[in-house]
């Protein structure tokens, strides 16, 4: 019998492939953000943050590439708590209010600053912008084969107390 994190974690898989081999297809921004949003969606299940109190608010900071994929996900379940969609106009007010924060590549001059604040208070971070991950944000999301992939900075999620799953971590194109 397959235990439920697995099972879950297989259908992640199985549900992403196709919407990222679509993704690729069809070179529309929207189509790739579509996908990204949902991968976004799927590793925060199987991500354990801290200072979550019944909502967990997902932050865009900089130029929003999602369009509207986000506003599918607002309100969602995430394990007891439900995810809610947030637009903070400045890195310290994000910081304040997030638990996961995607820095948009328009913030990419301060990508390290971010990664570095986001950090120190808890907050798990991602990006698509090239060469993130290095820069000590935790998910750097890459097409790969016309698929949606990631790289790792897990000496950044240890020092937030941020954790994910050992399953979604074997997944990884890289880790720091």
């Amino acid at each position: 019998m397959m235990r439920p994190g697995l099972a879950r974690l297989l259908l992640l898989c199985c549900l992403l492939l196709p919407a990222a081999a679509q993704a690729q297809a069809q070179p529309q921004a929207a189509d790739e953000y579509a996908a990204k949003a949902a991968f976004i969606y799927n590793i925060a299940q199987f991500s354990t943050l801290p200072n979550m109190n019944g909502v967990v608010r997902l932050c865009v900071l900089g130029r929003d590439p999602f369009g509207s994929a986000l506003a599918t996900l607002e309100g969602k379940p995430l394990g007891n708590a439900r995810l809610s969609i947030v637009y903070p106009h400045s890195g310290p007010e994000a910081l304040m209010q997030c638990h996961i924060l995607y820095i948009s590549a328009s913030e990419s001059d301060d990508m390290t600053a971010l990664a570095d604040s986001a950090r120190a208070a808890g907050v798990l971070t991602i990006a698509d912008t090239r060469g993130a991950a290095r820069k000590g944000v935790m998910l750097e999301l890459v097409l790969d084969d016309r698929r949606i992939a990631f790289e790792f900075n897990g000496a950044a999620a240890r020092g937030a107390g941020v954790v994910l799953s050992s399953k979604v971590l074997r997944l990884a194109r890289a880790i720091y």
